[in-house]
C-alpha cells in the first residue's frame, strides 16, 4: 500500500480532500494531515509518504519552499500542488522547483482522482523495476548489462515479430536510453579479436577495455547504447530524434573519434563500419545487416579505417538500381501470395547482375530480396523461427550461392516457406497491411510528415491502392482515420491538462496552431480554448 499525505492551512480543503475520493479502495494509506510546511517536513522525514499533496500559500513555509527541500531529501516522493493561480509563471515556477504537477482549487474530484491513477501506474512501475532488478541480484543470474546485449542482439537478429510500441515497452524494460525516430549501427571491428590465436581471457578483457573506451568517447552524447556480438565485435547503436536533420556530430565523426581513442589508449588498430540510416524502431535489425554486410565483403579497403554502407555503395555500385521499386515489386508478389509470379520477378531482378562485372550490384539485390522476406514477416507479426529452424541464417545462406540459378532456388524455396505459412494460418493480407497502418499512424502520429504518402512509402504500396484497401478493411477513409487519431490525441492531451495550444497542437501532428484549432472546432464543434473553459465549469 502506497501513503499519501495533504499539507493545506485550511481545515475544509482537507476535509474534502479526505472525503473527495474512496482513498482506500485505490489502495492509499492517509498520513496524518499538515496545517503548514514546517510541521510538514518533521512529519515527511519520519512517516516517507509516496504522494504529497500540498496547497502554494501557507504561513511559515509556502508550498513551493516545502517541496523545494522535499525534492532535496527524497526526490521520488511525488509532489501535487494545489493553486488558484493558472499563470504561465506560477506553474513554471512550481514545475522548477520540483512539482511533478498541479491542480488548480477548487478541486476537481475526476480530474483528482484521474491523476493519482497515474501517478500510481508510475509508482507500480517503477516498483515493479525496482522488484525486478533486485531479483536478478538476489538470484546472481545476469547483470543489467548482459541482458540488455541479450535484448539487443536478439533484437538485430531479425526474428522478433514484436509491433513497435512492443518494442518500445522493451526498450524502457531493459533501459536502453534511446528515443528515436531513426536509427543507425556502428560496428567496431578489433583486429586482435579476431585473431584465433588470442587466448580467450586476453579477449575477454580486451573486449571489456574497448567497450569501456568506446563509452567513455560517447559520455558527452545521448541516445546510443553498446552492445557486443557472438563475433566479439562492438556495435553503438545510434537513434536520431528527427529523421530530416542530424543532430550534434556527424556518424563519421564520431567513428573517428571512437578509432582515434582506441588506437591512442589501447594501441589497437580497428575498422569501422556504419549502417545506412532506417526509420522506425523496427528496421533497426536492417542496420545491423548491413554493417555484417560490410564487414563481408570490403576486406580490400580495409586500410581506410572507417567504411559507410553509402560510400560502399557508391564505389562499387556500377549501374543504378531501384532498390524501393524491386522491393514494392517483391512485397505486392508475397501480399497476394503469388508464387510464380514471384519467381519470374526475382529471376528478372536478378539475372542481369549475374556476370562477375556487376558482382557487388548481385550481392546487394540478393541480400536486399531476403531482407524484404524478413519486413514480409514482421509485417504479418511473425517471427523467423516461426517458420525455420532456430539457427536458419537467410542471409548467410544466400551468400554462399554462387550463381544466379542457385540463388533463384533458394529464394524461391525460402518465399515458399513463408508463403505457405501464412496460407496455412490464414492470414488476411488485407488485415495485415491495415493493422501495420494503424501502428504507423499511432506511432508517428506527432510528425507532420504523416500522410497517405508517407504511409505508402513505409509499407511499398502504391497510396491509391493503400486508401482503398484501408477503406475496404475499416470502413472509413485513411484520410478520416489519420484525422480521427489526431484529434483523440489533441483531446486526451487537453482532458490532461495542457493548455499551451502551440503544444498540443504540435503533439498532435500539426504545424499551425490556426488549423489545429480550425480542425478541432470541426470535429468536436468547439474551439480547443473553448474546450479547456467547458472543462472548468
Amino acid at each position: 500500500m502506497y501513503k499519501i499525505m495533504f499539507v493545506d492551512d485550511e481545515a475544509l480543503i482537507l476535509r474534502r480532500l479526505h472525503q473527495v475520493i474512496d482513498w482506500d479502495g485505490l489502495g492509499l494509506e492517509i498520513l496524518p494531515d499538515s496545517l503548514d510546511g514546517v510541521s510538514a517536513l518533521k512529519k515527511i522525514t519520519k512517516l516517507r509518504p509516496d504522494i504529497l499533496v500540498c496547497d502554494i500559500n501557507m504561513p511559515n513555509m509556502s508550498g513551493l519552499e516545502l517541496i523545494e527541500t522535499v525534492k532535496r531529501i527524497n526526490s521520488d516522493i511525488y509532489c501535487i500542488l494545489l493553486t488558484v493561480n493558472d499563470s504561465f509563471g506560477c506553474v513554471q515556477q512550481a514545475l522548477n522547483i520540483g512539482a511533478d504537477n498541479y491542480l488548480l482549487k477548487p478541486i476537481d474530484p475526476v480530474k483528482l482522482e484521474a491523476l493519482i491513477k497515474k501517478i500510481l501506474h508510475l509508482l507500480d512501475s517503477s516498483r515493479e523495476n525496482r522488484n525486478y532488478i533486485d531479483s536478478l541480484q538476489k538470484k546472481a543470474i545476469l547483470n543489467e548489462r548482459m541482458i540488455r546485449e541479450k535484448f539487443l542482439n536478439w533484437l538485430v537478429s531479425g526474428r522478433q515479430p514484436l509491433s513497435s510500441t512492443q518494442l518500445e515497452e522493451k526498450f524502457r524494460f531493459y533501459h536502453v536510453p534511446i528515443e528515436a525516430q531513426e536509427f543507425q549501427i556502428m560496428s567496431v571491428h578489433i583486429h586482435s579479436l579476431e585473431s584465433s590465436e588470442l587466448q580467450q581471457d586476453y579477449s575477454s578483457d580486451l573486449l571489456q577495455t574497448a567497450t569501456k573506451i568506446i563509452e567513455d568517447s560517447l559520455d558527452a552524447y545521448s541516445n546510443w547504447v553498446v552492445f557486443s556480438d557472438s563475433f566479439s565485435h562492438i556495435n553503438v547503436l545510434l537513434g536520431f530524434s528527427k529523421p530530416e536533420s542530424i543532430i550534434g556530430p556527424s556518424t563519421d565523426f564520431i567513428a573517428q573519434m571512437v578509432h582515434d581513442n582506441l588506437l591512442f589508449h589501447l594501441n589497437v588498430p580497428s575498422t569501422i563500419f556504419y549502417s545506412r540510416k532506417y526509420q522506425g524502431i523496427q528496421n533497426i535489425y536492417r542496420c545491423y545487416y548491413d554493417t555484417k554486410f560490410l564487414s563481408q565483403r570490403t576486406a580490400h579497403l580495409l586500410h581506410r579505417e572507417i567504411i559507410s554502407f553509402d560510400e560502399y555503395l557508391q564505389e562499387s555500385s556500377t549501374l543504378s538500381i531501384d532498390f524501393d521499386s524491386i522491393r514494392s515489386e517483391t512485397l505486392k508478389h508475397l501480399r497476394g501470395n503469388q508464387f510464380d509470379g514471384l519467381c519470374r520477378h526475382i529471376q528478372t531482378v536478378l539475372q542481369p547482375y549475374s556476370s562477375y562485372e556487376y558482382f557487388e550490384n548481385f550481392n546487394m539485390l540478393r541480400i536486399d530480396l531476403v531482407m524484404t522476406g524478413i519486413m514480409f514477416l514482421q509485417e504479418n507479426k511473425i517471427a523467423l523461427y516461426d517458420i525455420f529452424p532456430k539457427h536458419y541464417v537467410p542471409l548467410s545462406l544466400v551468400l554462399e550461392k554462387n550463381t544466379a540459378a542457385e540463388c533463384l532456388d533458394f529464394l524461391a524455396d525460402y518465399y515458399q516457406h513463408i508463403l505457405n505459412y501464412i496460407e496455412s494460418n490464414r492470414i488476411s493480407s488485407g488485415s495485415r497491411i491495415s493493422e501495420k497502418c494503424i501502428e504507423l499512424i499511432e506511432d508517428n502520429i506527432a510528425s507532420p510528415e504523416l500522410s497517405v504518402k508517407w504511409l505508402g512509402s513505409q509499407l511499398y504500396i502504391n497510396e491509391s491502392y493503400l486508401s482503398r484497401l484501408f477503406k475496404t478493411e475499416r470502413g472509413i477513409s485513411l484520410i478520416k482515420f489519420i484525422m480521427q487519431k489526431k484529434m483523440e490525441v489533441a483531446k486526451k492531451y487537453l482532458d490532461e491538462g495542457y493548455t499551451n495550444l502551440q503544444q498540443v497542437s504540435q503533439l498532435s501532428g500539426f504545424t499551425d496552431s490556426l488549423y489545429f484549432s480550425k480542425c478541432f472546432k470541426k470535429y468536436y464543434g468547439l474551439t480547443p480554448s473553448r474546450y479547456i473553459e467547458s472543462k472548468k465549469i
